[in-house]
């Protein structure tokens, strides 16, 4: 299944696609924290696409957690080529549903042209600096870009103070 489908699919037939594995999570959260495989792990088929969720004492909590998380992980690592245009709105809120598919259609842009901000912002028709406060405020996707431009020997991107 391709990923832009992968995104649009209902969280329970997301699951469909993926192994979950169960677990007693580590750490702190005392006396309660260990008494049952309440941590989830997502593996999607067929790749090495996984997340975790671990900080509720709830199964189902945490499972819901993961499908999200994963879905952000797809958005990630799963590349195609850049679609001309963005249909929704520029920046969806994290929250929303379309924001993995947003996250996925800005990397694209982004891998596309090397992870060279400037370049990834023509394709996708808006501002460099505009680019680059979306990427900013998620941490996830600014550690990664940081990650993906140190890789091809390019200097980090730094935060605006």
């Amino acid at each position: 299944m391709k990923r832009d489908e992968l995104l649009a699919l209902e969280d329970d037939e997301l699951l469909r696609h993926c192994r979950c594995d169960t677990f007693r999570a580590s750490g702190p959260g005392g006396q309660h924290r260990n008494t049952s495989d309440s941590a989830v792990r997502l593996t999607l088929a067929d790749t090495e696409v996984t997340s975790i969720a671990s900080e509720e004492r709830s199964q189902h909590r945490n499972r819901a957690r993961a499908v999200k998380r994963l879905r952000l992980q797809i958005a990630l690592n799963l590349r195609r080529d850049p679609a001309p245009s963005w249909d929704g709105p520029w920046k969806p809120g994290a929250r929303d549903r379309q924001y993995a598919p947003f996250v996925a259609h800005v990397f694209d842009a982004l891998a596309a042209t090397e992870y060279r901000v400037s370049d990834a912002a023509k394709m996708l028709e808006v501002s460099t600096g505009r680019l680059a406060r979306t990427l900013a405020a998620d941490t996830t996707l600014w550690a990664r870009v940081n990650h993906e431009r140190a890789k091809r020997d390019l200097k980090p991107l730094k935060m605006d103070k």
